[in-house]
């Protein structure tokens, strides 16, 4: 749900007729009808518009629903199964999701493990994450088995995401063919303890850090270029743990955030479900 624009959700979901809005210039089929007989995945459910949420409860309650523009209700045999990182409750306490809702969809629930309690299933996610870089354009990379074992050490603060991440990293910033346990450590090091000084003897500052970076990244594609998007990429590395440093230092305050960051609160709040970073409110 995240990854939809909050204004598209309906009509992705539901589908739309033509002329329903401006850009509708043919009807489109949504998920649900897509899905007819089978089975339809909502991930980040807890992202979910009100108005959406109505719709879907309808869904739930009378096995129809009609199209975004449209007047005919149509029936649906589709069995839903909802995921989110979020406390539905809490949601529900602060007014942001259905109660009603809820307890339609919290029929078998499943508890997924944080990474740290299932630190076996690294490997694996590891191997997907490298699979997947390497089918956006990244370079194909594999890994050494004590790096793995590092891997398999480290606590996850940031779960699965975070190794997502790492792994991302250590594919388009390292010219190796081959991840080391030395990359890795480096890499978890400068997650855990950022340590840009600028202006030291050596001239480190963060500008001079990422060129040598992206100098490294250029020099793997020879005289061809990077996979387009490289701006995005960088872009996204740079912000997450920017605007996470800025809710640490506010204690999860999101006003005081956007001060420090110098940046109107709205886009903090645009950026921080857009990066799914999770906010922890803590005293004082």
């Amino acid at each position: 749900m995240a990854a939809i624009p909050r204004e598209l959700i309906e009509s992705e979901l539901f589908g739309h007729e033509k002329g329903a809005f401006t850009g509708a210039q043919n009807r489109q089929l949504g998920r649900f009808e897509q899905a007819e007989g089978g089975t339809l995945f909502l991930d980040e459910i807890g992202d979910m518009p009100m108005e959406a949420q109505t719709r879907l409860l309808r869904v739930l309650q009378e096995s129809e629903y009609t199209t975004v523009g449209g007047r005919t209700p149509i029936k649906t045999n589709v069995r839903i199964i909802a995921a989110t990182n979020r406390d539905l409750q809490q949601q529900i306490d602060q007014g942001l999701f259905r109660e009603d809702l809820f307890y339609r969809l919290n029929v078998v629930p499943l508890r997924l493990p944080p990474l740290r309690e299932r630190l076996e299933d690294v490997p694996d996610l590891v191997r997907h994450f490298l699979k997947e870089a390497a089918k956006e354009g990244l370079p194909a990379k594999n890994i050494e088995s004590a790096a793995m074992e590092r891997l398999k050490r480290h606590h996850w603060p940031g779960n699965v995401r975070e190794l997502e991440n790492l792994v991302r990293r250590l594919t388009a910033l390292y010219t190796q063919d081959t991840i080391t346990t030395d990359l890795v450590e480096a890499q978890l090091s400068t997650n855990a303890r950022p340590s840009f000084d600028v202006g030291d003897e050596e001239g480190q500052d963060i500008g001079l850090a990422m060129e040598r970076y992206l100098t490294d990244y250029f020099a793997q594609f020879g005289d061809g270029l990077p996979p387009a998007g490289l701006y995005q990429r960088v872009l996204r590395e740079i912000e997450v743990p920017l605007i996470n440093a800025a809710l640490a230092a506010t204690r999860g305050n999101q006003i005081k955030a956007a001060e420090l960051l110098g940046m109107n609160r709205n886009t903090l709040r645009k950026k921080i479900r857009d990066l799914e970073i999770r906010v922890i409110r803590t005293p004082g």
